[in-house]
């Protein structure tokens, strides 16, 4: 998915232009000339948008004030390695022709440095969907023909056989498999497995009732 933040200084935006950037900034980046509708769609459907607006904005050391021409910050958050030089450059001109349509003087954001865009690349891998990763190829997948990975079942915890597949580890939580180099510990006939010697020695130092 993308996310699309826009900052702006509090009360420096009218609300018909809060709308309009919020409409458009989603519809620019996300179209194409003679794609297919529906893929335009989807796309667009897992592309959200966000406004910040926080009460302090200083720029060069001095507070913006509200009655000034609005400075503009806008994050596009995109699933990554896939975009070209050319297509980050378009992807500045796009968003930056939105701010200008949107602003009371369409030319000033050309002529000064007035409204800056930022284009993160999330690596594939660190976006998640349905409580498991989605990868940048999955996304791609679901964009272009509305299939997307089905959530996984959650693992089962099954501790004491190193066969078992995964434990929760008991200290930090998180899921541990209970592969050859995995990190355990056996205790009253139960392997519990660590995600890391911190925890299982933090576990292991646990004070325990008497049998």
């Amino acid at each position: 998915m993308t996310l699309i933040e826009l900052f702006a200084p509090r009360a420096s935006l009218r609300d018909d232009q809060r709308r309009r950037l919020s409409e458009r900034l989603v519809t620019e980046l996300i179209s194409a000339e003679g794609a297919p509708a529906d893929l335009i769609e989807r796309g667009r459907s897992i592309t959200w948008l966000v406004v910040h607006e926080p009460e302090v904005w200083a720029v060069g050391g001095r507070v913006v004030d509200p009655a000034d021409p609005p400075t503009y910050v806008v994050r596009a958050n995109v699933p990554g390695g896939h975009l070209t030089d050319g297509m980050k450059a378009e992807l500045v001109r796009r968003l930056t022709r939105v701010i200008a349509e949107v602003d009371d003087d369409p030319q000033r954001v050309y002529d000064r440095p007035d409204a800056w865009v930022h284009i993160n690349e999330v690596p594939s891998g660190n976006i998640g969907a349905f409580g498991q990763v989605v990868a940048t190829d999955d996304i791609t997948r679901y964009v272009v023909s509305g299939q997307m990975p089905a959530p996984e079942a959650p693992a089962v915890d099954v501790p004491g056989d190193d066969d078992a597949g995964t434990v929760v580890d008991p200290v930090c939580g998180m899921t541990v498999e209970l592969t050859g180099d995995a990190i355990t510990l056996q205790l009253d006939g139960t392997t519990y497995g660590f995600c890391s010697h911190s925890c299982r020695d933090v576990f292991a130092a646990r004070p325990r009732p008497a049998a």
